[in-house]
């Protein structure tokens, strides 16, 4: 995502300073939700309105815990007033807010009308910094917390394809392998290229499988059976049935259904649970304590609640059948109210390709913990990371990567209902980012990588 590159590019220079590194850059790709302005909404369906007329009460009040590695106080320096050039008198300056993170934060909340965000920065592998800013419940108006629970989507990927990897340096899986070698001939029953696809295909989207988590027969898959979960060999037969959407091993179609496919291909070659062989090879060395793969494992509360808005929230009440019992109003915009909504189809949907659910700390610690330990060898990074044939796709095998003059970051972003997020990692500087808001929907002007580009002035300001 270009905007996310000039953000982070900002961050870097902030780090330059207080480490002496030299190089960074970023993007990020994942499946943007829709942004076309909808019809004036039917009755019981929602509205698609996300202009907001007022922040929430908390909104500038952050919670933060601090981290020496990444040095961010409100203190900074002002310019010497300056002459207005007839008189000699100097002009007053203007009054800088207090808080201008807080302040930035505020301003994209009462815009978009985003209940609340997290935030969480770290370099070196320090403890995190975090923020939260907000509420986790407009009902209650219980404020949103860095101890929340975040459902961070398709960032899953990034995890799900080191454990892939490392399986692959292990010898237990060849990249280049037919999928069928490991999880055999009725993996994805009538699939025309169930015999062809390969590992690669999978982590790399090139398998041509169907985006299900945004199609329209999902949503009716889903509609009488939101209180049940979906397995996965059921997601493989309805993207099996849909047939091919793209051409197979060349064309970059971003599907989540491969990685599902891969999260059985782990247990097949390990004979552990996905969620297992998560937690031993990724989750329990980067001491992530507080992350977990649904629907095998879910983290204790609290969880924020999330919010659809935007076309996606106008399309979700007749797709599922929602009432206006599952709506609710925030600055002045109509919001589906996903804890109104039974989760368990949708939080077993995900799975390997989206089904990770952590505090924003760990999701800070976790995309650096990829690529700046010995989780994955160089090889396996090099792999990951090596982007598509085509070099308008900056998209490797679980992560995106961007050049900006000679800067490199390794991106990934996420979308489930309820949550947006976006996770980077600047190799140069050794430092890992992740914000999450719980709020899906957003216009692609405001969605998380432009907010990213426009707070990372503010934290290069910061000293």
């Amino acid at each position: 995502m270009k905007h996310l590159a000039s953000a982070l590019l900002s961050l870097g220079l902030l780090t330059a300073a207080c480490s002496g590194a030299d190089d960074v850059a970023p993007t990020t790709t994942a499946p943007p939700p829709a942004t076309t302005e909808p019809p004036a909404p039917a009755t019981g369906a929602p509205s698609a309105t996300t202009d907001a007329a007022s922040p929430p009460a908390t909104t500038a009040v952050p919670t933060a815990t601090t981290s020496a590695a990444v040095p961010l106080t409100t203190a900074g320096l002002q310019d010497e007033p300056e002459s207005d050039g007839e008189s000699g008198n100097k002009s007053e300056p203007e009054a800088e807010p207090a808080d201008p993170l807080g302040a930035a934060i505020g301003d994209w909340m009462e815009r978009t009308g985003a209940p609340g965000l997290v935030l969480a920065m770290t370099q070196g592998g320090a403890e995190p910094m975090t923020f939260a800013w907000g509420v986790s419940d407009i009902a209650t108006g219980a404020p949103l917390t860095v101890d929340h629970h975040v459902r961070i989507g398709s960032v899953t990927k990034s995890v799900t394809a080191a454990v892939v990897l490392q399986l692959v340096a292990e010898g237990a899986v060849e990249l280049d392998a037919p999928v069928v070698q490991y999880l055999g001939e009725g993996w994805a029953p009538g699939y025309e290229h169930a015999a062809a696809v390969t590992v690669r295909d999978l982590l790399g989207h090139t398998s041509g499988f169907v985006e299900y988590a945004f199609d329209v027969q999902f949503y009716q898959l889903a509609a009488p059976r939101l209180a049940e979960q979906i397995s996965p060999e059921e997601i493989l037969e309805f993207a099996a049935a849909y047939g091919p959407v793209a051409e197979l091993g060349t064309e970059f179609y971003y599907n989540t259904t491969g990685y599902v496919a891969a999260g059985l291909l782990i247990e097949a070659v390990t004979g552990n649970t996905a969620a297992a062989e998560l937690r031993s090879r990724v989750f329990e060395p980067l001491a992530l304590e507080h992350t977990y793969l649904t629907p095998e494992e879910f983290p204790p509360e609290p969880t924020a609640n999330g919010y659809v808005g935007g076309t996606i929230g106008y399309l979700m009440g007749p797709l599922l059948g929602l009432t206006t019992d599952n709506q609710i109003t925030h600055n002045d915009a109509i919001f589906v109210d996903i804890g109104t909504v039974p989760s368990d189809f949708a939080r077993s949907a995900g799975w390997t390709g989206g089904g990770i659910e952590a505090q924003i700390g760990d999701v800070a610690l976790l995309i650096r913990g990829l690529f700046a330990t010995d989780i994955l060898d160089e090889d396996q990074v090099a792999l990951m990371t090596a982007g598509h044939p085509d070099p308008a796709n900056s998209y490797g095998l679980g992560i995106s990567t961007d050049e900006i003059l000679g800067l490199t970051i390794y991106t990934h972003g996420g979308g489930v209902p309820g949550f947006r997020t976006i996770a980077a990692y600047a190799p140069a500087f050794d430092l890992g980012i992740a914000l999450t808001t719980n709020l899906l929907g957003l216009e692609s002007d405001d969605d998380v990588g432009p907010l990213l580009e426009s707070l990372a002035p503010i934290l290069a300001s910061m000293n």
